[in-house]
């Protein structure tokens, strides 16, 4: 079975972002805790979130699915998602959906971090 692992971490540049390390596989089976994480940020008021993609090695629809389906709350609440570390792979899918018009996609945690 596939697994996820999510670490949330205050970035080091700018202790109001929050960083969220995503390892393994984002996809159906894994969801919910991707989203429960979210939603417990979102409860302690962190709307200023870089999810670092860096050692995630896929990611389904229904991942994209929660993310679509939450940014639009986040930036209600004056934060938003900017995504880092994407591989090749993965950004081809974001690209094919479109998403890089949505998502803020950068290179690094660091870069992501720092356009906040």
């Amino acid at each position: 079975m596939n697994t996820l692992t999510l670490t949330s971490r205050s970035a080091m540049a700018n202790t109001a972002v929050k960083v969220m390390d995503l390892e393994g596989v984002l996809d159906i089976n894994t969801v919910d805790v991707f989203e429960d994480e979210l939603q417990r940020l979102f409860k302690e008021k962190q709307y200023k979130i870089v999810l670092n993609m860096e050692k995630l090695t896929y990611i389904s629809s229904a991942g994209f699915g929660v993310l679509l389906s939450i940014i639009k709350d986040i930036r209600k609440n004056r934060g938003d998602i900017k995504i880092a570390g994407v591989s090749p792979e993965i950004y081809k899918v974001f690209e094919l959906l479109e998403l890089p018009g949505i998502f803020h996609i950068l290179k690094t945690e660091q870069d992501a971090v720092k356009v906040f």
